[in-house]
């Protein structure tokens, strides 16, 4: 089993990162790696819903995504299975007192330790991470401060993990 864990700091109010990051049409922002991304059982969010998420970059696989525990705009769990991996992962939202949030994504990956795309799975997960929730801080920093998007999304390249 392998630990991952990572942090980010915004300007952004708990509640608005929580708006942002539930908009799972705004994903591919984040980390231009979605295909389609859709609710096929449940309610958004709601412990025991499912999310089928397909990934097109750096490889092709479907993803399913099933919710665990949500509290909006403090915390939320799922577990992940594809590739023969499970993957359960949960992300907090904390309040700081100087306003803002901090951002606090760890899960635990269980895998078969094959490569997956020539990389190792532990590889992947982290470089993922790092460059989807530094993607997501800016862009609350950026929708907190009133800042127009000039960019529709922000680039995930397997050269960057």
């Amino acid at each position: 089993m392998f630990r991952f864990q990572y942090s980010v700091t915004t300007q952004a109010e708990p509640r608005l990162c929580w708006d942002i990051f539930s908009d799972c049409r705004r994903w591919n922002t984040f980390a231009d790696i979605y295909g389609a991304i859709e609710w096929t059982e449940g309610l958004p969010w709601e412990p025991g819903s499912r999310l089928e998420i397909e990934v097109r970059r750096p490889f092709a696989t479907r993803i399913e995504h099933v919710i665990t525990s949500c509290v909006p705009a403090k915390r939320v769990g799922w577990i992940d299975h594809a590739m023969g991996a499970a993957l359960a992962q949960w992300v907090t939202f904390e309040g700081l007192a100087q306003g803002g949030c901090r951002i606090h994504t760890w899960g635990d990956l269980v895998h078969a330790g094959r490569p997956i795309a020539g990389r190792n799975p532990e590889e992947l997960i982290t470089g993922f991470t790092k460059v989807w929730y530094e993607n997501f801080r800016i862009f609350c920093d950026q929708i907190a401060g009133g800042a127009i998007l000039q960019s529709n999304s922000m680039s995930f390249l397997p050269s960057d993990f």
